[in-house]
């Protein structure tokens, strides 16, 4: 995680969380948790942290009191996962559960003669009013925390929400010397966590409304630098990252800029090409979609012709492959490090019986009914399900749906004089909106379209 590995470090702590389980060792497994937690809260999801903290922080805090071996500190774990605990709190918005959270965490320390630790729980304090909006309490915790460090760390976390705090008191200069430090440790490490990324967009604001071009072309810069090493690097983190800049804003921002350092004639000429360019590419937009529209329904046609082809002529086993069979079945079923192969066929043989079956019209199903009821925990199952389905729990259970819905209006004609939300109902989705949404996702053409075009293919054949 140091390194920034973050998939890889994730992947090596479920395989240390699955063999402390089996071993029975209760501190390391709950340590393993404390790191999940920790690596799903820089993914930006602090619910699923949250859930994992509350865990771990109840087996440390019941042990405090144990008799401590070589490498156990029961103590250490329990004040960082009260503070992570905290902090996934402030993002959530769970501010009342804080107070007891910080009332506790601020006892203990005093009770146990830890005054290390009180800043940290200070800082919390900070960002907790930043996020309820109390700028004013925010700038006095977080300063204070600052005062009290007696290490040897940045600190950017506070230097960060000083910067916002005081931006969101309208004191723009001040905060703008807070963000900038927040640059100058990029320039001395290379390395930004994403969630600093908002100070860039505050300096390009800034430096936009001041008429300092140059300033501004730099930050933006080094914010589409930092983007395109977020996109190459966490691509699951990636599209979490809430921006008010997206790439293509960022591009045209600096078009823009790069611009207005050119002469009048220049940019006369530049806003008349891109003006006329937009016409040419909506007007060809219009044609093409049109055009797919046709093309769209004979491949829908093609990939289920396809789909029976595939089903009807299934190759028989040949004894003399028996060995090489069993080997390729082993390879297959061995793809997510740390999942018995023979756990994962299970699991994929009771997900054809729930296909078979059509229990995916079930309106109540989710990714952790449906894993409880296979038998294994919401995160193993999601790992198979995106592995061996090629597709999150949700998109695979819309695609199950579509296709049954799909086949249904290809053999039977009642079903085309059914509107959307009839339609929608039937195949198990929870208004016409989602299903009108997720048949475009799949189709590339709206439910409405397809059934048009449908009827007039039948045309010919009851007349």
């Amino acid at each position: 995680m140091s390194e920034e590995f973050y998939e890889k470090a994730l992947d090596d702590i479920l395989v240390a969380n699955k063999l402390s389980q089996n071993s029975g060792n209760d501190y390391i497994f709950n340590k393993t948790i404390y790191y999940i937690a920790q690596n799903k809260i820089y993914l930006g999801q602090y619910e699923d942290a949250n859930k994992e903290l509350i865990i771990c922080l109840k087996f440390f805090k019941e042990n405090l009191n144990s008799t401590k071996s070589l490498g156990k500190n029961y103590e250490m774990y329990y004040i960082y996962s009260l503070m992570s605990l905290i902090d996934s709190n402030t993002k959530l918005g769970k501010f009342t559960a804080n107070k007891s959270l910080l009332k506790e965490a601020f006892n203990y320390l005093k009770d146990n003669q830890l005054p290390q630790y009180i800043p940290y729980f200070i800082s919390s304090e900070g960002t907790n009013a930043y996020y309820s909006k109390d700028y004013d309490t925010a700038i006095a915790k977080l300063s204070e925390a600052i005062r009290l460090y007696n290490d040897q760390w940045d600190h950017n976390t506070e230097v960060f929400y000083l910067g916002l705090s005081y931006w969101n008191t309208g004191k723009k200069k001040l905060a703008i010397k807070y963000l900038e430090e927040i640059d100058k440790h990029y320039d001395k490490t290379k390395k930004l966590d994403p969630q600093f990324r908002s100070a860039y967009e505050i300096l390009i604001k800034y430096y936009n409304s001041t008429g300092n071009t140059a300033k501004q072309l730099e930050y933006i810069n080094k914010l589409m630098f930092l983007d395109r090493s977020y996109e190459k690097n966490y691509k699951y983190l990636y599209q979490r990252i809430v921006k008010e800049y997206d790439t293509k804003k960022l591009v045209a921002e600096k078009n823009r800029i790069e611009n207005t350092l050119e002469t009048q004639r220049i940019i006369f000429i530049a806003v008349f090409l891109i003006l006329v360019g937009g016409f040419l590419f909506f007007g060809l937009q219009i044609y093409r979609e049109k055009q797919n529209y046709k093309k769209r329904f004979d491949e829908i046609f093609a990939q289920q012709s396809d789909a029976k082809h595939l089903d009807e002529v299934k190759p028989t086993p040949d004894s003399a492959d028996y060995e090489d069979q069993q080997k390729t079945d082993y390879e297959f079923y061995n793809k997510i490090a740390g999942l018995n192969p023979l756990f994962v066929e299970n699991i994929l043989k009771q997900l054809e019986i729930f296909e078979n079956e059509n229990k995916y019209l079930d309106t109540q199903i989710s990714q952790k009914s449906l894993s409880e009821e296979l038998g294994t925990n919401s995160t193993y199952f999601s790992k198979i399900i995106n592995t061996y389905k090629g597709k999150n729990f949700a998109l695979y259970i819309s695609d199950l749906r579509l296709n049954y819905i799909i086949d249904h209006l290809k053999s039977d004609v009642k079903y085309l004089n059914m509107d959307v939300k009839e339609l929608a109902a039937i195949a198990g989705f929870s208004s016409a909106e989602n299903f009108s949404a997720n048949f475009s996702r799949k189709f590339d053409l709206k439910p409405s379209v397809f059934i048009k075009m449908m009827k007039d293919k039948l045309k010919p054949e009851h007349s």
